[in-house]
């Protein structure tokens, strides 16, 4: 299995990646892609300055700090951030990838590398040793990063991983934080017997061999053997392919598996046979002082194979004729005249810390994206690198350009880092895949298989839907090489014949922030007026054959996408609007109603249906629906039929709590529903008109308030044309006769005198006119709530 394919074949929950050089191109083109594929909740690359610096120039990569997070990690004092580890992580299960190659287009695919796929099922000391290392990089004071919350929660997953496995002492991981790796190998070589023998396999060397010098004294082990590969080593920058100026003469020659291979070496391996059997070190470390000996931060694969026969396959060979060195890869790099600081968007404030080169002071703050620049103004940086920045409008234009660039400047200094948007990260923590659908959506280019997508998944769990009240979800190749030609695993290096704390909580209260941001801007998006979809069917005089047809299969699998959309939300509204609910759904329901209505233009009859099903649940006109609430209610009653659609408006309102008369509407907020049921209709004066009317309920209080001498014999003209209008008259001059009459506060389908169930047409009637007549008692019943 390629690492690729690894990473593409789960759902994992999380996925980190450690890295000294850098493509960001690389990594969203090819591990993004796969972890989108295989529907992953998020990324996190944590990597050396050189690294950032490197990607700050990439104008091709759009989606870090929208789709996945970078956090640099600075060595203090000499020596960089080597390590090369990848964890992908799922519930209590987790692997990893331990190797030689950065996170680049050479890294994984170009250079002749080595690399380990460990599983706790064999391999639990080595993720007991990763967790410790990740738990270092959060609080070594040999490292400065704003990833050390991020790197504690990596550590936990991978001990919950490795509380499932086996520990047997023959994998192991290495890492310079606690100690040197030289010194860590020298401890294991005489657990086995002291060490007769080690072969090196490695792309650099220190040019006076002090580190191989220091490895055979820390070992007691003269007999040290170097690969000299035939095709040559990756270029590295002042740091030569071999110990060229070395007092000692080491002896060079070549590992089987090793050799053959045409590509530049920039794998590291190193065997140390021992009497009592052999260690097989593999990783980051070079053979130079600062990668065995602690000045740099790595990290290796240990196997420990007691008792061992069987050893690498060696040959002799030459070392490589001497030649400059060229840029590609160092140890030990002078840094630049750009610092380099990590920030993150959080709603209208940026939070970030200067890690590389502090000074505090006044800084000028400069923000800048694919698409456009701002000047931010003066910010004050303080003694420990702390900032703050107070931003406007920048939420909602970062998810939909990506790839924002903070950079600060002091006089001649400068710091830059990519900003982080945490909105749009805890869309892919927690939606996976679908947040792709969920930020075409945001970003207003959503097209109609993203919609169908999105309320497929809405309909597969109802409580992912924004209303505001559902806070978290219930249930997100390298150059064409394949794996022979990629990488060389451990296994090949072995002989033929060997084989081989609390659960953190999902969301902390920041992240709750952040989902809720995110919920509202989707929730405001579905209210937006975008307008239908193009159709597809402009052409132009020199269009092709192909690009006609190719347009026809596009038009064709937008117009079965609609047709999705409309099939899921008519499962989904049925959801929605469940009793249940008591209306918490019905105002998004309104909103998703009308964007739709205004995407795809449904039948009249469709949106109809849909707009009385929604009103009925509506429960109070507020929040960020009320004018598409007020405005479709008196659109829906102005297509009443009979004459009385003002006063059913009026009704809506008045039950809702509110005064005609003190409301005004916006028809804009709902133009799709107008163009598709009335074009023709005015509805600012349909709420005149409502505010003059006067509903049943209070025409019956004014005709009650007359016949009992308390009110006028006006404001009920409605009840005038009502059949029962001669006994509601009498009444008004007889008060005997209006003491026979029942009033009632709310519809019944019972007399309330006999209890005996009225007939359809009297409960009709008391619903919709408020008074009717039972017949069992010859009574006329009136509802004052009507």
């Amino acid at each position: 299995m390629k690492p690729v394919d690894l990473i593409a074949a789960s759902s994992w929950t999380r996925g980190a990646f450690t890295t000294y050089a850098l493509s960001l191109s690389f990594f969203e083109a090819v591990i993004l892609d796969a972890l989108v594929r295989g529907r992953a909740g998020g990324a996190l690359i944590l990597s050396d300055p050189e690294g950032i610096r490197a990607a700050l120039s990439e104008e091709g990569a759009r989606r870090v700090g929208r789709d996945y997070e970078i956090a640099p990690v600075v060595r203090k004092g000499p020596g960089i951030f080597h390590p090369k580890v990848s964890v992908l992580a799922q519930k209590d299960d987790a692997h990893l990838l331990v190797g030689s190659g950065n996170l680049t287009f050479s890294g994984w695919g170009g250079n002749l590398e080595v690399i380990e796929h460990l599983h706790p099922s064999f391999a639990a000391d080595a993720f007991d040793d990763t967790a410790a290392f990740f738990e270092a990089i959060a609080s070594s004071v040999g490292v400065t990063t704003s990833a050390g919350g991020a790197s504690s929660e990596i550590a936990e997953d991978l001990r919950k991983a490795a509380n499932k496995g086996t520990r047997d002492g023959r994998f192991r991981l290495l890492h310079s934080l606690d100690a040197p790796i030289a010194e860590q190998i020298a401890l294991y070589s005489d657990d086995l017997g002291g060490a007769t023998r080690i072969v090196v396999a490695s792309p650099y060397f220190d040019l006076d061999g002090k580190g191989l010098t220091r490895l055979a004294a820390e070992t007691g082990c003269e007999n040290i053997q170097l690969h000299a590969h035939p095709a040559g080593s990756v270029w590295g920058s002042a740091t030569p392919d071999w110990p060229y100026d070395a007092l000692q003469e080491w002896n060079a020659i070549g590992v089987r598996h090793l050799a053959g291979d045409e590509r530049r070496l920039h794998g590291k391996a190193i065997e140390v046979v021992c009497r009592r059997g052999r260690l097989l070190l593999s990783g980051s470390a070079n053979a130079t002082e600062a990668g065995l000996f602690g000045l740099n931060v790595e990290a290796n694969v240990l196997r420990v194979q007691r008792d061992a026969k069987s050893y690498w396959q060696t040959s002799s060979s030459a070392p490589p004729a001497y030649s400059p060195v060229e840029d590609e890869e160092a140890d030990i790099v002078e840094p630049d005249g750009v610092g380099i600081l990590s920030a993150k968007l959080d709603g209208d404030i940026i939070i970030g810390s200067v890690l590389t080169h502090v000074s505090a002071g006044k800084t000028e703050a400069h923000l800048r994206s694919p698409r456009w620049a701002d000047e931010l103004g003066e910010v004050y940086v303080d003694e420990k690198g702390q900032f703050r920045i107070k931003v406007s409008s920048v939420e909602l234009e970062s998810v939909q350009t990506g790839r924002l660039i903070l950079r600060l400047s002091q006089g001649p200094k400068v710091w830059e880092g990519f900003l982080s948007v945490t909105i749009a990260l805890e869309l892919i923590r927690r939606a996976g895949a679908m947040a792709t659908q969920l930020v075409a959506m945001l970003a207003g280019n959503d097209t109609p298989a993203d919609v169908a997508a999105i309320l497929a998944w809405f309909n597969e769990d109802p409580t992912r839907l924004p209303n505001g009240s559902v806070n978290d979800l219930s249930g997100q190749s390298a150059e064409g090489a394949t794996r022979s030609e990629t990488f060389v695993t451990i296994d090949d290096l072995s002989s033929a014949s060997e084989t081989a704390h609390t659960s953190r909580s999902i969301q902390d209260a920041g992240q709750t922030h952040a989902w809720h941001r995110a919920m509202d801007l989707l929730r405001a998006a579905f209210a937006q007026n975008r307008g239908p979809w193009p159709s597809g069917d402009a052409t132009d005089d020199d269009n092709e054959e192909e690009d006609t047809s190719a347009r026809s299969k596009q038009i064709s699998q937008d117009n079965r996408n609609k047709d999705k959309s409309l099939k899921f939300f008519g499962e989904l509204l049925g959801k929605m609007l469940d009793p249940a609910a008591k209306g918490r759904n019905a105002p998004v329901a309104l909103s998703l109603a009308h964007f739709l209505t205004d995407r795809i233009r449904p039948e009249p009859t469709e949106v109809r249906s849909w707009i009385w099903r929604i009103l009925s649940q509506i429960v109070a006109v507020e929040g960020l629906e009320a004018d598409m609430i007020l405005a479709t209610a008196l659109l829906y009653h102005s297509l009443s039929q009979h004459g009385s659609g003002e006063i059913a408006a009026r009704r809506f309102l008045i039950k809702r709590g509110l005064d005609p008369e003190n409301l005004t509407v916006d028809p804009s907020c709902i133009s799709a529903f107008v163009d598709v049921l009335n074009p023709e209709v005015d509805l600012i004066a349909e709420l005149s008109k409502a505010s003059a009317a006067r509903t049943m309920g209070e025409q019956l209080s004014a005709y009650i308030a007359a016949a009992t001498a308390s009110g006028p014999e006006s404001g009920f003209d409605s009840l005038k044309t009502s059949k029962y209008w001669p006994k509601l008259r009498s009444a008004i001059e007889d008060t005997d006769e209006f003491a026979k009459f029942t009033v009632v506060e709310g519809p019944t389908d019972y007399c309330p005198r006999k209890h005996i169930r009225l007939p359809a047409v009297a409960r009709s009637e008391l619903r919709t006119e408020g008074v009717t007549r039972c017949d069992c008692c010859a009574r006329i019943i009136l509802n004052k709530d009507c």
